[in-house]
């Protein structure tokens, strides 16, 4: 360590992952890690739409975001399967305050950095006045990937009725099979209802931002609590129909290609590609699937890669949070490089380069708030030793 400085930082971080490997680990931190891995490729994807130079470039980044097209639904069920499972005899309170220091606090930073530095970034309402301010932190306007967090937050707030649906109300497993078909025949008339109404239709700009409203996710997140409360018997169904998981993903990406594809290549918008069609919905629910039993067959046979999965976890939601602010500085230190480049040499690289310094970024900063913290704890221990 003292004879190389500069590798100081690696080997903090894989410290910190072998560390990572003592600690408790379930399905939904593999999950976490596919959904920011896909959102953060969305956003290369959407700044890339400018940089492509035919209909070929165009329809290689519409087929991979229609591929990475999971990513909310995969972290509420995520969110929720982790937050059933740890939190059944959590205080509210208590469960609020360390949510707010967890979650609302970095999306407040980074979405103000946005705002300082970047104010292009924002989309539907710019903020111009005092309230139009507080709109966009509320709604997630400072960038188009902000939305997620909106919606993502929602869920954390519905905490306790989410515990007392999974663990009172289904506690009696007959209450199950009414309560999902009820659920999804729901979802599908509210997925009409969007479809039909907002989106292309006459409430397209005053109910915009059902997108970002927890209704239109709900059925992931109760299926997560499920998963969690009847594991065994979610396990089963899983590994019953294992087989036909990948055919079907095949055939339901062919069908929201071939959607997307309809409205052409001029002026192709990421906007005609939403979460809430059954086509995205069911691919959506046979990715979770996939992602659940790759999760499940790595925690059953140990393997060496969880650590990696652990420490990526714990940073994944950070790293969502910082990566528009980190693409928009790698892109400009790539520079004209971007367009001198093979097209797809150049996507890969500025992913990968987003990805990393995203998650470097926000560890150098949890770091340095530990490193300030404990300082701060020694001097008060040193007065307080003094008196």
């Amino acid at each position: 360590m003292s004879g190389d400085p500069s590798s100081y930082g690696y080997v903090q971080i894989m410290e910190e992952i072998a560390e990572s490997a003592k600690l408790n680990m379930n399905e939904s931190d593999i999950l976490k890690v596919f959904a920011v891995s896909g959102a953060i490729l969305q956003s290369v994807l959407g700044i890339f739409l400018k940089h492509a130079h035919g209909n070929s470039d165009l329809a290689l980044l519409a087929v991979i975001y229609n591929l990475v097209k999971y990513t909310a639904p995969v972290f509420i069920f995520a969110i929720v399967y982790g937050m059933v499972k740890g939190n059944q005899h959590t205080k509210t309170g208590h469960f609020y305050k360390e949510k707010f220091y967890e979650l609302v606090i970095p999306y407040f930073l980074w979405a103000t950095a946005s705002l300082i530095f970047i104010p292009s970034l924002q989309v539907n309402r710019h903020a111009t006045s005092f309230w139009s301010l507080i709109e966009s932190y509320v709604v997630g306007n400072s960038s188009s990937q902000y939305w997620y967090t909106v919606m993502m937050l929602q869920f954390q707030v519905l905490m306790p009725v989410l515990i007392y649906t999974c663990y009172k109300f289904l506690s009696k497993p007959s209450r199950v099979i009414p309560l999902l078909v009820v659920s999804f025949l729901f979802f599908g008339a509210w997925l009409w209802m969007y479809d039909t109404y907002v989106f292309h239709g006459v409430y397209a700009t005053s109910l915009r931002y059902l997108d970002r409203f927890f209704v239109s996710y709900f059925i992931y997140g109760l299926l997560g609590g499920i998963a969690w409360v009847y594991k065994d018997k979610f396990d089963g169904i899983l590994h019953r129909i294992q087989f036909i998981l990948i055919p079907v993903m095949l055939l339901l990406l062919i069908w929201t290609n071939r959607e997307f594809f309809s409205f052409g290549f001029e002026d192709m918008s990421f906007g005609n590609l939403i979460y809430l069609k059954p086509s995205m919905t069911l691919y959506s629910l046979v990715v979770i699937a996939l992602i659940y039993m790759l999760a499940r067959h790595l925690l059953l046979v140990q393997s060496r890669t969880l650590p990696f999965y652990k420490w990526l976890s714990t940073y994944a939601y950070r790293a969502f949070t910082a990566n528009v602010f980190i693409l928009y500085v790698v892109l400009k230190l790539f520079g004209g490089l971007v367009d001198q480049l093979p097209f797809l040499v150049a996507l890969v690289l500025v992913y990968l380069t987003t990805v990393a310094c995203s998650f470097c970024v926000v560890y150098g900063f949890a770091k340095g708030y530990s490193l300030i913290k404990r300082t701060f704890m020694k001097n008060e221990m040193a007065v307080q030793a003094e008196h």
